[in-house]
Order: C-alpha cells, then structure tokens, then sequence
C-alpha cells in the first residue's frame, strides 16, 4: 500500500478537508485507506477515505468455498453491493452450473485461459468480456489457471448459488 501523503502546495486545512463523501466500502484500499468514521442518526457508520495505491501483488489470494476460486477484493461499495476483485481459477476449477447475475458483469483477463463451455468464448490475455445482468451464462472452465480483473456494478447474484456453502463468497 502507498498511501498518498500532503504535497507541499496544499495546505493542511485543504488537505484535512480533501476526503470522500461518507461511503460505506470495503475491501483491501477502503480499508487502507479510511480517514474518518461518521455515525450516521441510524446507527450505522459510514468512512470518508482518502485516493490510494495498492500493490495487488503484496495481497494474499484468499479462497472461496467453491473448490480451485480465490479473490483478492479490492472495492466494494456496501450500500449498492458494486464491486471490484482479482479473481483466481485454478486450471480446471470453473463455475460448475449455468447462472445469471442481479447485476451486470465486467471481467478482464489478466493471464490464463477461461472458457464459458455452452458458447466456446474464451477469455485470454487483454479479453474483455461483458455479461450483462439477467442473462444466463456458463459453466465455465479454466483451461489454464486464470487471474481476472472482476466487475460488477452492483449485486452478483439474486440468490446465492448452491456452489457456494459460505454466503460471503456470493458477493
């Protein structure tokens, strides 16, 4: 993590004052990178957090309960449950059923090969690939392990998938 320190040509005052409007995020730079906490009437509370760099490659891959998946969460935004991970798929690990997503889905293949099996497409080096929310997609394959940049610009799944026995890994 590099967190971003006060350049010189900006005063403190504006400094102090230059952080988010109140969120309630998650994920490895929110959590880096939160400045203030503010109580909210209902109880809840909400971070104000500041512009920071993290190095993906000093983060742990932590496993999800479908079996060869792992993901490094880098931003969630709690309220809308929009999202921004790493994924990983060992070769030969992959979504095992056909599904459809409450919201859309964005993903960019970093490294590897990942196929969604009923249509052929193939996801390599510089792929992007859009689903968008509703439609039905999968089981997919990972022919050789693959990283991917994932996106989702709100929630992944409308109920949670039978793959998944700890309901964290759905979203």
């Amino acid at each position: 993590m590099t967190a971003i320190t006060r350049p010189d040509d900006v005063s403190p005052e504006e400094w102090a004052n230059n952080l988010s409007e109140p969120a309630d995020y998650s994920g490895t730079a929110p959590d880096r990178s939160r400045e203030a906490d503010l109580a909210q009437p209902d109880g809840k509370v909400l971070g104000r957090f500041r512009e920071i760099l993290v190095q993906t490659d000093d983060l742990g891959w932590v496993d999800k309960t479908l079996a060869g998946l792992s993901h490094k969460m880098l931003w969630r935004d709690e309220a809308t449950g929009a999202s921004i991970a790493l994924v990983r798929f060992e070769k030969g690990a992959g979504i095992p059923l056909r599904h459809s997503h409450a919201s859309n889905q964005f993903m960019f293949c970093l490294q590897g090969r990942y196929r969604y099996v009923p249509t052929g497409l193939v996801l390599t080096e510089g792929s992007f690939y859009w689903n968008p929310k509703g439609c039905l997609h999968g089981p997919t394959l990972a022919e050789e392990e693959s990283v991917l940049v994932e996106i989702y610009d709100g929630p992944h799944y409308p109920t949670q998938p039978d793959w998944y026995s700890d309901p964290a890994d759905a979203h």
